[in-house]
């Protein structure tokens, strides 16, 4: 008994003190439109704190995330900062005193125009804390440079944060700082993971029209540009800027980039010297499969363990097995888009890992709902793709939180005993059997044995 006793506390110990600053993820947008409804608030909160986990909604805060989102909590999951790209808000949904403006210039006055909604891009924006100041925060962040008619260019920005300011609430003390000096960002592909010494961090970004990552080590001297890396991989401005996303995996030990296009290279990283090297290109799809006369939206994402690298590519989701003797043959295909809409198209988008040790992605559109990959460290379908999992009381904008890799020098990365959505069993489509299908009169709904008592809804799509 005392050896049982004992293992529950070290287990228990290690959850209490694991790193924490990604357990609070927020949402929403003002769908409605109506800037005279002062008490309607569209927006949530996923907490990661709480067990079973909850998504909080009516929050007390009207602000829109539609493409960048960054938040950052402390050593005990509280939320301390956010941004939606257009300002720096506070732990109490408040803007920071100067934290507006954020990303301003003549590409926002003239095209943008409004914060209601964010600013464009999910993964171009960035916080870390300062290896420097205790209460200090890094905002790295990449505006759209104006080049009439169009934007053609990325650049390169930071503000900084004090945190010990406006009673501990934050101040923003610097502000849209350039530097980089070209303005030759790949949109999106923005990521960053810890130094081998557990305090400094390593940031990457490819250029675009190029094969060249640029890095920088952040520690307390500031911002370091460091030497040029090849990417073994040119990408270009039509079609690899925006449409895809890179993840450093879970152990820090490999770096992955991925979109339709360019298809998924890796790279094995070391994170004393921050050095790429060892490149491997994975093909997803066959050269011949790959559609370049349209736009297509994709996302990466490595499973708890490192063992698997998740493609979603809008209409399908593939899973690459990292440990496998060549990892070519070992693409699978593990979810394609079922047709729902949700409004619009529920089609695979942005991915990120969760504290719990899920994957969870956000449709390409504004949607209702959220798909989830609930057992990522599985082989093949058992990793357990469930498309439109989960169902929000408000619309998301198409993005979750850009975060670096977190909890790389500790032997769990993610929390299992974090349940299911409120703690209920989750009844998914794929459990239904529905007969006659179409039917223009009656039909039999037949639910699975293991379900008790379960919420149905039936919607008619084609009324009007």
């Amino acid at each position: 008994m005392r050896l049982i006793l004992l293992l529950f506390y070290v287990c228990f110990s290690f959850f209490c003190n694991a790193q924490k600053e990604d357990y609070i993820w927020l949402g929403g947008y003002d769908y409605d439109n109506d800037i005279n409804d002062t008490n309607r608030v569209e927006g949530y909160r996923i907490n990661f704190n709480n067990k079973p986990l909850e998504i909080e909604n009516d929050i007390g805060y009207r602000f829109g995330i539609l493409g960048n989102n960054a938040s950052i909590a402390d050593e005990n999951g509280d939320l301390i900062m956010f941004t939606n790209g257009c300002a720096i808000y506070n732990k109490n949904y408040q803007i920071m005193p100067n934290g507006d403006s954020i990303n301003a210039g003549v590409w926002f006055d003239k095209l943008w125009k409004s914060c209601a909604f964010g600013y464009p891009g999910v993964q171009d924006v960035l916080l870390l804390p300062d290896p420097g100041n205790e209460k200090g925060y890094y905002l790295f962040h990449k505006p759209f440079i104006y080049n009439s008619p169009s934007p053609s260019s990325i650049a390169m920005y930071y503000s900084y944060i004090d945190q010990s300011l406006d009673n501990g609430n934050g101040d923003v003390t610097k502000k849209n700082i350039k530097y980089y000096p070209d303005e030759k960002m790949l949109l999106l592909y923005l990521t960053a993971i810890k130094h081998n010494n557990n305090k400094d961090w390593w940031l990457i970004q490819p250029l675009v029209d190029d094969s060249t990552f640029i890095s920088f080590l952040v520690n307390e001297n500031g911002i370091n540009l460091q030497p040029n890396q090849n990417t073994h991989q040119y990408f270009d401005r039509s079609r690899s800027s925006a449409s895809g996303t890179a993840r450093f995996s879970p152990d820090g030990k490999k770096y992955a980039v991925y979109n339709y296009y360019d298809q998924l290279h890796i790279y094995d990283f070391d994170r004393e010297t921050g050095i790429l090297y060892n490149h491997k290109m994975i093909e997803i799809y066959q050269p011949e499969e790959v559609d370049r006369s349209r736009t297509v939206f994709s996302s990466v994402e490595w499973s708890p363990n490192s063992r698997f690298i998740y493609c979603s590519s809008e209409y399908k989701l593939h899973q690459v097995d990292m440990w496998a003797g060549n990892p070519q043959n070992a693409v699978r295909l593990v979810g394609e888009y079922d047709g729902t809409e949700d409004p619009l198209p529920t089609l695979f988008c942005f991915m990120v890992q969760g504290p719990d040790c899920r994957i969870y992605m956000t449709p390409k559109s504004s949607s209702w709902t959220l798909h989830t990959i609930n057992k990522p460290n599985e082989l093949g379908i058992a990793c357990d793709f469930v498309q439109n999992s989960i169902r929000l009381q408000f619309p998301n904008g198409g993005t979750l939180p850009n975060f670096p890799r977190f909890r790389v020098d500790e032997e769990e990365k993610c929390d299992p005993t974090i349940s299911n959505m409120l703690g209920e069993t989750v009844l998914y489509r794929r459990d239904l059997v529905v007969y006659p299908n179409p039917s223009t009169g009656l039909f039999t709904i037949k639910l699975p044995e293991t379900i008790g008592r379960a919420h149905l809804v039936v919607t008619n799509i084609n009324r009007q």
